[in-house]
């Protein structure tokens, strides 16, 4: 599956994929530094048109491209996107390695957390502190393209006791706190996956996200493809399709993040 097909992995792996895969693209042969910045620059539009609201996906994105420009022959261009991508794949992976160290602090021995659809940093956080303080799991199998499906057969591969609902469920089960990603935080919302907001309206809830995902841009939710909801169409049925929905930052106990737990009031007023 492409970077661009894939609408199931979270925007952790995504943008390490990307940023991987446009390392090797430099390890193909370019005619001058004119060419590979135009092929580069196509490669990263097709990859961002894709996943508009992965804003950390967005943002690596631009430093890649930032390098390239700067490299004023083909060989400086090509060693440019070089560096910048293992550096920023290390900068990220460092920073998702302190994330799971405080979110881990979050869970206590017995507790009950669920989450909702695939995050990577939060799967490690669940598969770590499991480790340490074994607790009750709650994963949603979070439609359309039922990621927590995965997620569920990931965790109990790694010996994680799961309870596995759908969606609606939710509202069935007391949680101490919910534990979600994010693809993208603004000033006013959260971007992450649809049913984000209710679980957040009703339950503590975290999100476990590197400030990589820190915007002040609008991001768009794009509608997707109905088919996904409904295969067999009717005239008299409008299928909505949304991969994410957008929960006002002060619905969220706190963000952990690479700098520690933050409030909202925090994240506000950094992306101010």
């Amino acid at each position: 599956m492409s970077i661009e097909e894939d609408n199931v992995t979270g925007a952790a792996v995504l943008t390490e994929k990307a940023l991987v895969y446009l390392y090797r693209f430099t390890e193909k042969d370019f005619l001058s530094r004119e060419q590979f910045l135009r092929l580069i620059e196509e490669q990263c539009s097709k990859i961002s048109d894709a996943h508009r609201s992965m804003v950390s996906l967005q943002n690596e994105l631009f430093h890649v491209l930032d390098a390239a420009v700067e490299g004023k022959t083909l060989e400086e261009a090509l060693e440019r996107v070089r560096t910048t991508t293992k550096e920023r794949v290390q900068l990220l992976k460092k920073s998702e390695e302190i994330i799971v160290q405080y979110g881990t602090s979050l869970i206590r021995k017995g507790a009950t957390v669920l989450t909702h659809s695939r995050s990577s940093t939060v799967e490690k956080i669940l598969i770590h502190a499991y480790k340490e303080n074994p607790f009750y799991l709650i994963v949603t199998e979070s439609r359309p393209n039922y990621e927590g499906k995965l997620l569920a057969e990931s965790l109990a591969a790694n010996g994680i006791e799961v309870i596995f609902i759908v969606d609606a469920a939710a509202s069935l089960f007391n949680p101490d706190f919910v534990l979600v990603g994010a693809d993208s935080v603004t000033p006013h919302y959260v971007i992450n996956k649809i049913g984000t907001k209710l679980l957040a309206k009703c339950f503590p809830t975290y999100v476990a996200c590197s400030t990589s995902k820190f915007t002040r841009r609008d991001v768009t939710i794009e509608e997707k493809d109905p088919d996904e909801v409904l295969v067999e169409g009717h005239e008299n049925i409008r299928v909505k399709n949304y991969y994410f929905d957008g929960t006002p930052l002060k619905y969220f106990r706190g963000f952990i993040t690479e700098y520690g737990i933050l409030t909202p009031e925090k994240v506000r007023s950094a992306l101010r």
